[in-house]
């Protein structure tokens, strides 16, 4: 019999190797423990520099081998992999769906990636439509959540504190920052550059998260504070945000609505869970 492989298999019967390119969101990087039980993972990342995401993953692409190459937003990353290597899984996240496919200069590049993946996976159920208009055999992928990083809150603020992160896309509903002040309840509103290993750490501060409205799915941030046992105000709410923060005044209401955000979270979206049916795909296409 082998001995103990370094990824937690046996030498005598090697893993596999897949070559995931480029991540979105950690959405890889915190599956990757439970996917190393299973597979050699070898992650090719990248910056948003020029070099970097131009000639820099051109050639890492070139050098690597894998088996299984799995790439992560449908843009350059997943067309050269194509080219250069083979496309089986396109794992899509979101702006290059919702956005990127419509514009006339790059949309092209997005539209050859869902047609030439052997597979394609979605990461938030809004995108469901778009993508499946080119691969009806789409599969949708809960984004994971480390429950473990972002534990559950046990002591909650009265009055509650609120936390909204600013996005590029799309402005706080402007009644809100009145409404959490008349109701006694204190909005922070952060910039987007908290490094991801604090994040915990400063969600776990506050006991409302306030996420996107124009888009019809939480966000990866809005799960990791539902994780960590906050209350939210999102896309369901877009329609009446002022009152769902005088629902929230109750401290009693956000520990409640917390608890079972929580429970969903640990329901649909544990990194372990979504890391096993990703595992599954790709043994599919061994």
């Amino acid at each position: 019999m082998g001995g103990q492989h370094k990824y937690g298999g046996w030498a005598g019967d090697a893993m596999r190797r897949v070559v995931v390119v480029n991540d979105c969101a950690h959405v890889i990087e915190d599956m990757l423990p439970f996917l190393r039980r299973r597979f050699d993972v070898e992650l090719i990342e990248r910056t948003r520099g020029l070099y970097s995401k131009t000639l820099g993953i051109l050639f890492d692409v070139a050098r690597s081998r894998g088996d299984i190459y799995h790439a992560n937003y449908a843009l350059q990353d997943a067309y050269l992999v194509s080219v250069l290597r083979h496309l089986d899984i396109l794992h899509v996240h979101g702006s290059d769906v919702r956005w990127t496919m419509k514009d006339p200069r790059w949309g092209w590049i997005v539209r050859h990636d869902l047609r030439a993946a052997r597979r394609v996976i979605y990461a938030t159920p809004d995108l469901e439509d778009a993508v499946r208009r080119y691969r009806p055999d789409a599969t949708y992928l809960p984004n994971p959540v480390r429950l473990d990083r972002f534990a559950r809150k046990r002591e909650y603020g009265s009055p509650p504190r609120a936390v909204y992160f600013r996005l590029r896309y799309e402005e706080l509903p402007p009644e809100l920052p009145a409404t959490f002040r008349r109701n006694g309840i204190e909005l922070d509103v952060l910039e987007r550059n908290v490094p991801y290993s604090m994040m915990p750490e400063v969600i776990r501060k506050y006991d409302i998260f306030v996420d996107r409205f124009t888009i019809r799915s939480c966000s990866k941030t809005c799960l990791e504070a539902m994780a960590s046992g906050l209350a939210t105000i999102d896309y369901r709410h877009g329609g009446r945000p002022a009152e769902r923060v005088e629902e929230l005044a109750d401290p009693s209401r956000v520990r409640e609505e917390g608890e079972r955000n929580r429970e969903l979270v640990e329901r649909e979206h544990d990194a372990e869970k979504v890391a096993e049916k990703l595992g599954d795909l790709w043994e599919e296409l061994l």
